[in-house]
């Protein structure tokens, strides 16, 4: 999409409101199906998060002299790409946007904490994304100003060390959730406040852990900013067969909200006309390919209360009559969708082992 469409389509959302902006667009809600552009963009980079008020994209990716992920926006369209400063000389990543696009949230490694370099990446425990080793950091958008939000004292226990995973803002900008983990190498999640003044830190932290001492990963807020989708294997108890739920912050009410034991992570919540849907990765319907160790992902979608499921790509259904074959091992992982609702930026690795893949462009299509 051209960079005056995306600006027209946030001017109409202003004037007329999303039902009237919506109107005729294949929005999630509508689609029937998915089309996966060949190129990548840009191929080495994760993590892609878009922000509509200031229509930039933020993505890391490994810098190609340290092999340190590091932070970067670019527009839609690929141009204008801006390195942020980094705030440690470890990993930076795992970025976030505020909505009102002032400020972005981020991991970053302990300062002066190193360990093993493996598969050709430095202080592997600590890649963002993995949680181990890891501060919550904010940053303006410009990078020109950053803060460092949490204090964790690190474990000397290296083998389950604490650490911060994938924090998230709220739709309303005023509350920020993320995990953390534990000495004993479970995790809770953590909600606090996020204040601005007299310079931006937390409040009223308050944790939730509604299967007990599992796994919890943060995916997004649903649109009113009261409840989270999140992954945890809090019924499977295996993290290979986690499932995506949905937690009340007021009364710490969790509701399950995908089925069987099937690998499902990385949930996002997506605003429709209809309501707000989400999409997730899973291994459900996937074909293992040859002798691989690991099964592929496709993205699926449901609404926040675990109804209208379906599928969206099957990118590992081999086939000469399916387009979207990938051909090999492909993990789909966490999605940014446009401010028109038609397309996303989908995270696909294609090595679990070496953290290597690319964003793609995945484009919602509708029945005529």
């Amino acid at each position: 999409m051209r960079i005056f469409a995306v600006w027209q389509l946030v001017l109409a959302l202003a004037l007329l409101g999303p039902s009237a902006a919506w109107a005729d667009a294949c929005t999630l809600d509508k689609s029937t199906g998915t089309t996966i552009e060949a190129a990548p963009m840009p191929k080495g980079a994760y993590n892609a998060r878009w922000n509509a008020a200031t229509n930039r994209i933020a993505m890391m990716a490994p810098d190609a002299a340290t092999g340190y992920y590091r932070i970067f926006t670019i527009a839609p369209d690929g141009t204008g790409r801006r390195a942020m400063p980094a705030v440690s000389s470890g990993h930076q990543g795992s970025v976030f946007w505020h909505p009102s696009g002032k400020y972005l949230l981020f991991t970053a490694q302990k300062e002066g904490w190193h360990g093993r370099k493996l598969f050709g990446l430095p202080d592997y425990e600590a890649i963002p994304g993995y949680g181990l080793h890891n501060e919550i950091w904010l940053a303006t958008a410009d990078g020109k100003q950053s803060w460092q939000l949490t204090h964790t004292p690190d474990s000397e226990n290296h083998k389950k060390p604490d650490g911060n995973l994938l924090p998230v803002f709220s739709p309303d900008g005023k509350h920020i959730a993320w995990s953390a983990r534990q000495a004993g190498g479970t995790y809770k999640i953590t909600l606090a406040d996020f204040v601005e003044t007299p310079q931006p830190h937390l409040e009223n932290l308050k944790t939730y852990a509604p299967g007990g001492d599992v796994y919890y990963e943060p995916g997004s807020f649903t649109s009113d900013s009261k409840s989270l989708i999140y992954t945890s294997s809090q019924d499977t108890h295996s993290f290979w067969m986690s499932q995506i739920y949905r937690l009340d912050l007021a009364s710490g009410k969790s509701t399950r909200l995908t089925v069987g034991n099937y690998y499902n992570e990385h949930p996002v919540v997506v605003p429709t006309p209809s309501g707000d849907r989400i999409v997730y990765m899973s291994t459900k319907g996937v074909k293992r390919r040859g002798i691989s160790l690991f099964l592929g992902t496709d993205w699926y979608a449901v609404d926040v209360n675990g109804a209208g499921e379906k599928r969206l790509t099957a990118m590992n259904v081999p086939g000469k009559d399916n387009p979207e074959d990938a051909k090999a091992l492909a993990v789909a992982c966490t999605i940014a969708m446009s401010p028109a609702g038609d397309y996303f930026l989908g995270d696909v690795q294609d090595d679990l082992v070496h953290q290597t893949g690319s964003v793609k462009v995945v484009r919602l299509t509708c029945d005529k």
